[in-house]
C-alpha cells in the first residue's frame, strides 16, 4: 500500500509542480495588471521594431483620487503627444497639424499590459518563470510566454519586484526572431504627480481635429439584412469591438472590427474602395503585419502584431452575409 501511494505521488509530482508555475504567474500578472492601474512614475523608455527603428519616450502616468491619467512624448524630432484620462485619448500629431480624439477607449497600452487570468490563454500559450535580472535599475522577474502554435508571437517579460510594473518586453515571432522590444531606462516612482507633467506641451487650438465614434458593440449593416462577418479565425481570437473611424489619412470613414485571443489583437478596416493605392497582399512593418483585398466595391485591410499568416487568414475571410 505505501508503494503504492509513493508512486501515485511520483506520477502527479510534475501535475502539481505546472500547478505551482502557473499559480505564480497568475500572482505576478495580476500584481503586474494592479501596478499598471495604480503606479505613479515618471520614466524614458525606448520602443524598437525590427533591427533600425528605434524611438525614445517620456511617460508619465497619475493614479490618485480623480483617476489615472497619463502623458506620453515622442523625444525624436516629431515631438507628437498622447493625453488621456478616464474619457479620451488625445493623439496630438504637430507633423500633420492634427488631433485624434477617441472616445471611452481601453488604457493605453505604454507600457504593454497584459491579461492577469490565464484560463483562457493556456490553451494557446505556455508560460515559464526564467529568475530574476535588473532592468532601469529595479530587480525584476522574467516571465517567458511560448506560443503554442504559429498564429501569434511569443512574449518575454521583466516584471519589477518590489512594484509589479512591466520594466521591459521582447516580441518574438515564429522564428524565435526579436521583431519588437520595449525597455525603460529611467523611471522614478512618485508619490503624486504635479499636474502641468500631465498637461501638453503643444499649442493645437489651430489642428484639425477627428473624432472617432465610440466603440459600442453592434452590427454596421451595408444594406438592410447584411452585415460584415469574418468566417475564419485562429484558435482562441474571438471579437472584441466593432466601431466607425475617421481619421487623417482617410477621406471616408471605415469600419473597425477587432479581434483578440486575450493577449494579441488585430484590426480588420473595411472601406469604400475609392482609392487605387489600397494595399492588395501584404506588407509589414516591424512587428506588425497586414494583408489586403479588395471585395466588390470596398477595401479589407487585416493589421496586428501577429504573424502574417494570421491577418491573412482573417483578411481573406472577411464577407457579406445575410443576418
Amino acid at each position: 500500500m505505501i508503494n503504492r501511494v509513493l508512486f501515485i505521488a511520483l506520477l502527479q509530482l510534475p501535475v502539481l509542480a505546472i500547478a505551482t508555475e502557473l499559480g505564480e504567474v497568475q500572482k505576478l500578472l495580476k500584481k503586474m495588471q494592479h501596478a499598471a492601474h495604480m503606479q505613479s512614475y515618471d520614466g524614458t523608455f525606448v520602443y524598437s521594431q525590427g533591427e533600425n527603428k528605434l524611438s525614445a519616450m517620456r511617460i508619465i502616468h497619475s493614479a490618485d483620487a480623480d483617476g489615472e491619467r497619463e502623458r506620453l512624448v515622442s523625444l525624436d524630432s516629431v515631438g507628437r503627444e498622447v493625453i488621456r484620462d478616464a474619457k479620451n485619448v488625445i493623439c496630438i500629431l504637430p507633423d500633420r497639424n492634427a488631433v485624434v480624439v477617441e472616445k471611452g477607449r481601453p488604457p493605453s497600452q505604454f507600457p504593454p499590459k497584459f491579461p492577469e487570468k490565464l484560463d483562457h490563454l493556456t490553451g494557446q500559450y505556455s508560460f515559464v518563470m526564467h529568475g530574476e535580472e535588473k532592468i532601469a535599475g529595479q530587480w525584476a522577474h522574467h516571465l517567458v510566454v511560448k506560443p503554442n502554435d504559429n498564429f501569434r508571437y511569443g512574449h518575454r517579460l521583466w516584471v519589477d519586484k518590489k512594484t509589479g510594473l512591466l520594466l521591459k518586453t521582447h516580441l518574438v515571432n515564429e522564428q524565435g526572431k526579436l521583431v519588437e522590444q520595449f525597455m525603460f531606462t529611467h523611471i522614478k516612482y512618485l508619490k503624486q504627480v504635479p499636474d502641468n507633467l500631465l498637461k501638453p506641451s503643444i499649442d493645437s487650438s489651430k489642428f484639425k481635429r477627428y473624432e472617432s465614434d465610440d466603440a459600442k458593440p453592434r452590427s454596421q449593416p451595408v444594406k438592410p439584412g447584411l452585415v460584415w462577418q469574418v468566417t475564419k479565425l485562429p484558435p482562441g481570437f474571438k471579437r472584441d469591438f466593432q466601431r466607425r473611424l475617421q481619421m487623417p489619412t482617410n477621406r471616408v470613414p471605415s469600419n473597425q472590427l477587432v479581434f483578440s485571443d486575450g493577449l494579441a489583437s488585430i484590426s480588420v478596416f473595411i472601406e469604400n474602395n475609392v482609392d487605387d493605392a489600397n494595399l492588395v497582399g501584404k506588407t509589414n512593418m516591424g512587428a506588425v503585419n497586414a494583408h489586403g483585398k479588395t471585395f466588390n466595391d470596398y477595401h479589407v485591410t487585416a493589421v496586428g502584431e501577429v504573424p502574417h499568416a494570421t491577418v491573412k487568414m482573417i483578411s481573406e475571410s472577411v464577407v457579406l452575409k445575410s443576418q
